[in-house]
């Protein structure tokens, strides 16, 4: 090959394996902490679920206090007529038409809108964490059918591991050859399979039960299909924890919304500073009047605009110091509220993180025991086979081979549970 040729194509290989690496790192983060989440659903809970789409539009009637909140009071109009009408020196006054806009002291209007938008953003926060609260909902029954599908399918193994037991007990007896013996064995198989089965429709009636609700939440057919995964995996032991101070839960629509509030709050308490001063008028008065009595000296009429300002004086103190105190209350409440809010996840982050250990380590325990069940399960049916072991203890070991993929199943999903509550704490996923 030439030689040219050669370290171009070697140069390529080398581009091509470092930014593979590159995307490697980049996702890397993201594959550790990847958790299942029925991403195929959200849309639909979006556009049905009536009390997510009540809560948005109460998001958007806050929006319209906006405007209302920065706007100007209404102008005053007026109208005097006089009858009869009033002798003046111009004439016969038929009547006054007088406007006048009051307007606010400089800025308040400014602050009021301030608050009024951070109002807003507010009421937006609610509806993102009832976002996310339905979202948890829908993850947790989603993981829970999951559960169910796989623990019918457990069964369902089960079974046809027992039913190929019926052979190994007719070899054991000869043929059958001692009947008393077959016999009971095969009672004692008979009343384990009828068991499983039983179970199984237990099961099948509890996974309708959560395809009805969840499609409730999507406010669909209630009989419409839920497709799940096929395998749940174990989220990994350091699942994305935070740092331990406020700024892990900015993304936490709980954190944004207490702080809007406690912004609004302190435009509040300024807009109340600002309204206890003055307020300023400003009109037009016009005055209309007929030709009146040349012989009494009156003009010919005719109409007469005089500019109007008016003062409004703020000389309740009282009142005044009371509307400030109440606002600055508020404010000081409004900052308790957000703490309040941060310390309440701080305590649910040490939970889940509690939570979370145990579940790995219960995991971990599960695993184990499969393992060595497992291999108990094998030397059992070899022992009964050979006629060294009764039925009734390969059905024990049976029983607990089941009872422990039982319990690792539902830990999994347990753990998965607990890993979606944590991206809900920090608002990351699909809560974000």
């Amino acid at each position: 090959m030439n030689p040219k040729i050669k370290n171009i194509l070697d140069y390529q290989i080398l581009t091509i394996v470092f930014i593979s690496l590159i995307i490697w790192f980049a996702l890397m983060p993201e594959q550790l902490h990847s958790q299942a989440y029925p991403v195929e659903y959200i849309d639909k809970a979006l556009e049905n679920n009536p009390g997510l789409k009540a809560q948005h539009k109460a998001y958007e009637a806050a929006t319209q206090g906006i405007d209302i909140a920065g706007s100007l009071p209404d102008p005053e109009l007026s109208v005097g007529i006089f009858t009869p009408p009033m002798e003046r020196l111009m004439g016969n006054q038929l009547f006054d038409a007088r406007i006048m806009q009051m307007f606010p002291w400089f800025g308040t209007l400014e602050k009021q809108r301030s608050a009024a938008g951070e109002m807003a953003n507010a009421r937006f926060q609610q509806y993102l964490d009832q976002r996310n609260e339905l979202f948890m909902e829908m993850t947790r029954l989603w993981l829970n059918i999951y559960e169910k599908d796989q623990q019918i399918n457990i069964l369902m193994n089960f079974t046809e591991v027992l039913k190929a037991r019926e052979d190994i007990i007719y070899s054991r007896y000869e043929g059958g050859l001692e009947r008393e013996g077959l016999m009971l064995d095969l009672y004692r198989l008979e009343i384990q399979l009828n068991d499983l089965e039983n179970r199984k429709q237990k099961l099948l009636e509890e996974k309708n039960a959560l395809v009805k609700n969840f499609n409730i939440l999507l406010n669909r057919k209630k009989d419409a299909q839920v497709t799940t995964l096929d395998t749940l995996t174990i989220v990994d032991a350091e699942y994305g924890w935070e740092s331990t101070d406020i700024t892990a839960f900015e993304a936490n629509p709980k954190v944004s919304g207490a702080q809007a509030e406690a912004l609004a709050a302190s435009h509040k308490k300024e807009a109340a500073r600002l309204m206890t001063r003055p307020m300023i008028g400003l009109g037009l008065q016009y005055s209309h009047f007929a030709p009146g009595d040349a012989a009494m000296g009156q003009m010919d009429g005719g109409g007469m605009i005089m500019p109007m300002l008016s003062v409004s004086i703020p000389i309740y103190g009282k009142k005044n110091r009371a509307i400030r105190n109440e606002s600055e209350l508020q404010a000081k409440k409004a900052i308790h509220l957000k703490e309040e809010q941060v310390n309440r996840l701080f305590s649910q982050e040490t939970d889940l993180k509690a939570k979370h250990k145990n579940l790995e380590r219960d995991i971990d325990f599960y695993q184990k025991q499969l393992d060595i069940t497992n291999k108990t399960w094998k030397l059992v049916l070899n022992a009964y086979a050979g006629g060294y072991e009764g039925f009734d203890e390969l059905l024990r070991i049976q029983d607990q081979l089941l009872e422990i993929k039982w319990r690792l199943l539902e830990t999994t999903v347990e753990q998965n549970i607990n890993a979606a509550e944590v991206d809900k704490l920090y608002g990351r996923e699909i809560f974000n």
